[in-house]
């Protein structure tokens, strides 16, 4: 069942009806309809799926009861079952994630084939193993000072907004939710649905559409003038960054309809004007997690500019490994460190640029251009079937300066109202950069002023639905 599919807006209505028609009493029984509900939605993508969630789920739940026995600030008895509990959540992504890959890439070191099975990969199985790793440490570090009820644990793990691509939820900021589940807040219901509305717009009807010229781009780009791929390449920026976001949003404002306030995943990242602010709005909840779970253990930029330089090509190296068993992906984060190296060099231009407030002056706009241009030649890897096709479009992007110029190739629904769209939506998108989500801009508007933007956006919803194939990029992650 699919975020954007007819039948999940369905289910949810019917969730919600029931989950909010017993008493604020019963707290218990609405836990165990949310862990049901998560249960069955997992388990309609596959049914062996729920078997891993499960597994996941009771041995991070017993490591970290059996770390919190202990007194004292991370006891020497504690750290081989921290050690043990991450080293098999490692094998075990290995084994279904990326076996096949190092075999493969082993294998035609030597010239020969490599493997032709593929072995099931649950979806989300990354996300939610980095929760439980999280949750692991946290009872190590005595971060988690109390032992959950299982049944918090288990909603925790296998809550359906973010089990499938996120976001990388906390257990010591989402567990405590639960315990007020039972209260009904109209707020935060209401700004749920408005930030699912305005994620539903951002996937549907600019990511969706977006694909389309990508794809056309992709398939041709050797035969394309070097503006065409340029624009192409843009074009999947934006793309993957309203498709990633917009899930967010629907995950999120999904849960604020059960009283729950998930992680925030994303913060206006293409307004950034350096890359460390870019990586501060981009996948927040798994860029803070590779900083506190690795980056800082490491050293961070505590032992000196060579050694924090080396711990950042690392986190980012494995950052891009994270997503999938490609070697795209592994020079894509790669590279993407290699951009932090001039951050890293000049100290005081970090400090200075916090100081700096975002406004539209030819200074901000021109780093601002800058960081964007840098990280899209980044996405050229991500988005690329193989490395020898990323060098070559980016081959193409230099020298085929004198094909002829065309975009006849690409056909989109009533264009000229998608592209007033998409000016529209980065309209939206400064309005808000100071809140959580672009939508929020309506915020203290006049109710006419309000619904006429909920109406065009749902319009552009209901025009655009058919457009594109529908499948989010991070549930391949």
């Amino acid at each position: 069942m699919q975020f954007e599919s007819l039948l999940f807006l369905v289910c949810l209505v019917g969730l919600c009806a029931l989950f909010w028609s017993f008493p604020s009493r019963w707290q218990t029984l609405r836990k165990v309809i949310l862990l049901v509900a998560s249960y069955g939605f997992y388990g309609l993508l596959d049914w062996r799926f729920p078997v891993f969630l499960l597994l996941a789920t009771v041995s991070a739940y017993v490591c970290g009861a059996y770390l919190l026995k202990f007194e004292g600030e991370r006891p020497r008895r504690g750290r081989p079952i921290v050690i043990g509990y991450v080293a098999v959540c490692i094998v075990l992504l290995f084994i279904f994630k990326y076996l096949t890959f190092f075999a493969g890439s082993f294998a035609s070191v030597f010239g020969q084939q490599g493997p032709t099975f593929r072995l099931l990969l649950p979806i989300g199985l990354s996300f939610y193993l980095f929760m439980s790793v999280s949750y692991v440490i946290d009872c190590y570090r005595k971060t988690i000072t109390k032992t959950p009820t299982l049944l918090d644990f288990s909603v925790y793990v296998g809550f359906f907004p973010h089990l499938v691509a996120g976001p990388i939820d906390r257990a010591r900021n989402f567990i405590p939710q639960l315990s007020s589940i039972g209260i009904f807040d109209s707020g935060l219901f209401t700004e749920g649905l408005r930030q699912m509305l305005y994620g539903y717009f951002k996937k549907l009807v600019i990511a969706d559409n977006l694909n389309v010229i990508v794809g056309a781009v992709w398939s041709s780009y050797d035969q394309q003038n070097s503006l065409v791929i340029l624009v192409g390449a843009i074009a999947y920026s934006i793309q993957i960054y309203t498709d990633f976001s917009g899930y967010s949003d629907i995950a999120i404002g999904t849960g604020k309809l059960f009283g729950i306030r998930m992680m925030r995943n994303f913060s206006f990242p293409y307004f950034s004007r350096t890359v460390s602010e870019f990586w501060r709005g981009w996948h927040i909840s798994l860029t803070s997690w590779f900083t506190e779970y690795l980056y800082i253990p490491l050293g961070g930029n505590r032992k000196g500019t060579r050694r924090t330089i080396f711990n950042t090509l690392i986190v980012f190296t494995l950052c891009g490994l994270w997503h999938g068993a490609n070697w795209t992906f592994v020079v894509w984060g790669f590279l993407c460190g290699v951009l932090f190296i001039p951050l890293l060099l000049n100290a005081g231009s970090k400090a200075r640029w916090k100081s700096t407030p975002l406004q539209l002056n030819a200074v901000n706009i021109g780093h601002m251009m800058l960081v964007f241009g840098g990280i899209t030649l980044c996405w050229i890897f991500f988005r690329s079937d193989s490395l020898a096709q990323a060098f070559d479009i980016l081959r193409c992007l230099v020298v085929n300066v004198g094909r002829p110029v065309s975009f006849g190739f690409i056909s989109i629904t009533m264009a000229p109202v998608f592209f007033l769209l998409l000016l529209m939506f980065v309209c939206m998108e400064w309005a808000g950069h100071s809140r959580d989500f672009g939508l929020l801009f309506v915020q203290g508007k006049p109710r006419l002023y309000r619904w006429s933007v909920y109406v065009v956006l749902l319009f552009a919803i209901f025009f655009y639905f058919h457009s594109g194939d529908g499948q989010f990029i991070y549930q391949n992650f």
